[in-house]
C-alpha cells in the first residue's frame, strides 16, 4: 500500500470508533477506497516509467556476419520474452525463439538475461542486461564458430522432426542443420494425426547446403502396439488404414521401400524392433533419440512398452545411453550392417529441433539423395554434442577391412574426440567389447586414442564418447567399420539367444493382448514374429 494511502487510513482511524458496528461498516468501505485510490496510483506510476527498447545482432567475429541464431529471453522472474512475429517454441522447460540475425522488443526496465544458441559447431553465448526506462540498447552478441564440418566433408541431419513446415527454412538455418525430414504426417495410437502437406515437391532445397523434404511420416502406436517407425525420404505419401494393433509396422516398411524411401528406427527399443531387423525392414538405428535433451534424461521407458531394462544402470542418467548401444551391439554381432542415426522429436519434446543430429561424410556435392545414400552406406556418427573421428587402415565408418586368415596382421586405429566441453571418455569397441579407453582431465575437450591392434576373427569396430553426466548426457557413437578375417562368418550365438527371448516375449504378449479386433489381425502380428524368430535360431546355431 502506497504511503499516501496509509495516512489517509491512519486518519480515519483515529476519528472512528471500532466499537460501532456502523463504524466497522464505514470504515470497510473507506478501506475499500483506500485500495482501489492505491492501484490507480500505482498504475499512473507504471504508465510513467517509458518502456525500454532492446535491439541485439548475432554476428561472426571472424567474418563480421550476421548470424541466425535460437534465443533465450528471460525476466528476474524467469518469465519468457520474444519479440512480435518471431519463431518462438515453448514445450516444458524448452522456450526460445529464432531470428535471422537481429531483433528488436519493448520491454519493461528491469534485469533480463539473453542467451543464443545455433547448434552444436558454435560456442552459446549469453549476457546479463539491466534496462533503465526509456533507455534503447544495442548489444552484438559474438558467435564463435569452434569447428567447421561441412569444410571436413560432414553434413548433419535430424531425423525425427515434428515442427510446423513453414518453419524449417528458417530453423535449419538457424540451427545450421544441413538436412531435415519433416514427419508432418503422423499417425499417433489409432489415428492419423496429422496429414501430409499438399507440395508439388516432396524434396525442397533451402540453398545449396539445407535442404528438407516434407511427405515424411511416423507410425507411432505404443504401450501394447508395436512401436514407432519414421517412413523417410517418401515420394508420395503412404496411407494409414489400421488401429493400434494392426496392421504390423512392417506393412508400412515394405511401403517405403517400394518407393525408394528409407525406415528409421528412432528407438532401437521398441517392441517389434528385432523383428523388423532381422528381416531387414530398418535402414538406420536411432541410438541417439528423443529421451535426451538440453535439460535431462528421461528414464520412463516400460509404460511406453519398449523392452525391459535388463540391468539397474540403464535407469540412470549416465547409464541410459549404453541401453541402446548394448542391443545396436548385439544387432552388429548378429551381422546386421545398421548405421547409427540420431533424433529429437522437437515439436512434441523440450528440444530444439537439431539437438539429436546425426552426421554424415559425403563426397563432392552436397544433395538430399547423396546424404541419405551416404548414411545407408554406414558413413555416420550420432550425438548430441561432440564431434567423433574413426579410421581403421585409414577407413572411416562404412568400410570394410579385409584381413587374411591365420595371420593376424597389425591394423591401425585412430579414434578422435573433440568438445568445447569437458570429456569424460573416449572409447573404442570391437565386437561390443572396450578394447582402448581414455579419459578425459579437467580442463580437456580433446580424447585420441591411437593404437595399433590384431583380429584373427570376424567382426567390427566403432568408436564413442561421454562428456561427464549431470542432469543430462552428452555423448556420441560411429557406425562401425567392419573386419573381415578370411571367409569367417562373425559368431553371434550368445547375441541371437538375446533376440530369441525378446521374440518369444513379444509373441507370449501378442499371444494374449485382447485388443485384436479380428483373429487374422493377431496373426499377422504373430506371423511377423515367428518368421524373425527363425531367422535368430539360425544365427544361434553358428
Amino acid at each position: 500500500m502506497t504511503t499516501q494511502a496509509i495516512s489517509l487510513r491512519n486518519i480515519a482511524l483515529a476519528f472512528l470508533s471500532p466499537d460501532d458496528a456502523i463504524v466497522k461498516k464505514t470504515l470497510a468501505g473507506f478501506t475499500l477506497l483506500i485500495l482501489v485510490y492505491s492501484l490507480l496510483w500505482l498504475l499512473r506510476q507504471t504508465e510513467a516509467q517509458p518502456s525500454a527498447r532492446l535491439r541485439a545482432e548475432l554476428r561472426d567475429p571472424s567474418t563480421g556476419r550476421a548470424l541466425p541464431g535460437r534465443f533465450y529471453l528471460t525476466d528476474e522472474q524467469g518469465n519468457f520474452k520474444s519479440p512480435p512475429g518471431a519463431v518462438t517454441y515453448q514445450k516444458g522447460a524448452e522456450q526460445h525463439f529464432l531470428a535471422d540475425g537481429s531483433f528488436e522488443l519493448q520491454l519493461a526496465p528491469g534485469r533480463y538475461s539473453l542467451a543464443a544458441e545455433r547448434g552444436p559447431e558454435f560456442l552459446p553465448v549469453s549476457l546479463a542486461l539491466r534496462l533503465s526506462s526509456g533507455e534503447e540498447r544495442k548489444e552484438t552478441l559474438s558467435m564463435k564458430r569452434w569447428i567447421d564440418m561441412n569444410r571436413l566433408g560432414w553434413y548433419s541431419g535430424d531425423l525425427h522432426n515434428h515442427r510446423n513446415v513453414a518453419e524449417i527454412r528458417q530453423l535449419l538455418l538457424a540451427e545450421d542443420l544441413n538436412l531435415a525430414p519433416t514427419l508432418a504426417d503422423w499417425v499417433w495410437e489409432d489415428r492419423e494425426r496429422s496429414t501430409p502437406p499438399q507440395a508439388a515437391q516432396p524434396v525442397q532445397p533451402v540453398d545449396e547446403i539445407h535442404v528438407f523434404s516434407v511427405l515424411d511420416k511416423e507410425v507411432e502406436r505404443l504401450e501394447n502396439g508395436p512401436g514407432a517407425v519414421d517412413l523417410l525420404g517418401l515420394k508420395s505419401p503412404i496411407p494409414f488404414q489400421g488401429y493400434r494393433l494392426f496392421p504390423p509396422n512392417d506393412t508400412f516398411c515394405d511401403a517405403a521401400h517400394t518407393q525408394g524411401g528409407y525406415v528409421d528406427a528412432e528407438k532401437i527399443l521398441w517392441r517389434d524392433a528385432a523383428a523388423l531387423v532381422a528381416l531387414g525392414h530398418i535402414d538406420f538405428a536411432g541410438i541417439v533419440h528423443n529421451h535426451f535433451n538440453r535439460h535431462g534424461v528421461e528414464l520412463e521407458t516400460d509404460r511406453w512398452g519398449m523392452i525391459p531394462k535388463y540391468r539397474a544402470e540403464f535407469g540412470t542418467i549416465a547409464g541410459m545411453p549404453l541401453w541402446s548401444m548394448e542391443v545396436y551391439h548385439r544387432w552388429l554381432n548378429c551381422g546386421f550392417r545398421l548405421p547409427v542415426s540420431a533424433g529429437s522429436a522437437s515439436g512434441v519434446k523440450a528440444s530444439p529441433l537439431g539437438y539429436n543430429r546425426v552426421y554424415v561424410k559425403v563426397d563432392g556435392r552436397f544433395d538430399y539423395t547423396r546424404w541419405f545414400r551416404s548414411l545407408k552406406e554406414g558413413r555416420s556418427f550420432a550425438t548430441n554434442g561432440p564431434m567423433l573421428f574413426l579410421t581403421v587402415n585409414g577407413k572411416e565408418p562404412g568400410a570394410a577391412v579385409r584381413l587374411e586368415e591365420g595371420r593376424a596382421p597389425k591394423v591401425k586405429v585412430h579414434a578422435e574426440a573433440l568438445s568445447p566441453r569437458l570429456l569424460d571418455r573416449l572409447e573404442v569397441l570391437f565386437r561390443g567389447k572396450v578394447i582402448k579407453a581414455v579419459t578425459g582431465s579437467q580442463s580437456e575437450g580433446k580424447l585420441v586414442a591411437d593404437f595399433e591392434s590384431g583380429f584373427d576373427e570376424t567382426g567390427w569396430i566403432a568408436a564413442r564418447c561421454f562428456e561427464p553426466a549431470g542432469r543430462t548426457i552428452r555423448f556420441a557413437h560411429t557406425s562401425p567399420v567392419y573386419i573381415q578375417v578370411g571367409s569367417r562368418v562373425t559368431k553371434a550365438r550368445e547375441d541371437a539367444r538375446f533376440f530369441i527371448e525378446w521374440i518369444d516375449r513379444e509373441i507370449g504378449f501378442y499371444e494374449k493382448e485382447q485388443g485384436f479386433r479380428e483373429p487374422r489381425h493377431r496373426e499377422a502380428m504373430l506371423a511377423l514374429f515367428r518368421k524373425a524368430r527363425a531367422v535368430y535360431a539360425r544365427l544361434a546355431q553358428d
